[in-house]
């Protein structure tokens, strides 16, 4: 099986809210450069090594997104597409989350996942469930009764 890992799950992995041992464990495990980006974004130096030390640990390897988002996509890590699943995907997390500024980047790490075939793992519930509306896999690594 192959998964897609959200930035939220190399966060819940240094926090101890989800252990490597609680992902699977016949896996290959991917990640987009929206991830890296993410990560290099973060404000602590010490937890940024954390974060990649453990992006590192579960062997990620990088693959492209499938769509091209200006001011967000790097040129050599995003392909071209006609946008359509893309923007679905966008709009109905939109709708769920009221437009949150990291939609974007959300949108192409799931479309990832559904023209893949990967499962996402991540604890963004509504992420989760747009890609289970568009046919996508999931595992949920959040709260139970979280919205």
């Amino acid at each position: 099986m192959s998964y897609i890992v959200d930035t939220n799950i190399f966060n819940q992995l240094i926090d101890g809210s989800v252990a490597i041992s609680d992902l699977p464990s016949d896996s290959l495990f991917f990640a987009t450069h929206v991830q890296i980006d993410e990560i290099n974004n973060t404000k602590d130096s010490e937890r940024r090594a954390q974060l990649f030390f453990m992006f590192v640990e579960l062997k990620t390897e990088i693959v492209p997104t499938e769509s091209f988002v200006f001011d967000i996509s790097r040129f050599d890590l995003s392909k071209l597409s006609d946008g359509v699943l893309f923007g679905k995907l966008k709009h109905d997390l939109d709708m769920l989350n009221k437009s949150k500024s990291n939609n974007p980047q959300d949108v192409l790490i799931a479309e990832v996942a559904i023209m893949n075939g990967y499962t996402l793992i991540t604890a963004d519930r509504d992420l989760a469930d747009v890609v289970e509306k568009h046919g996508g896999k999931i595992i949920y690594t959040g709260k139970k009764n979280e919205k």
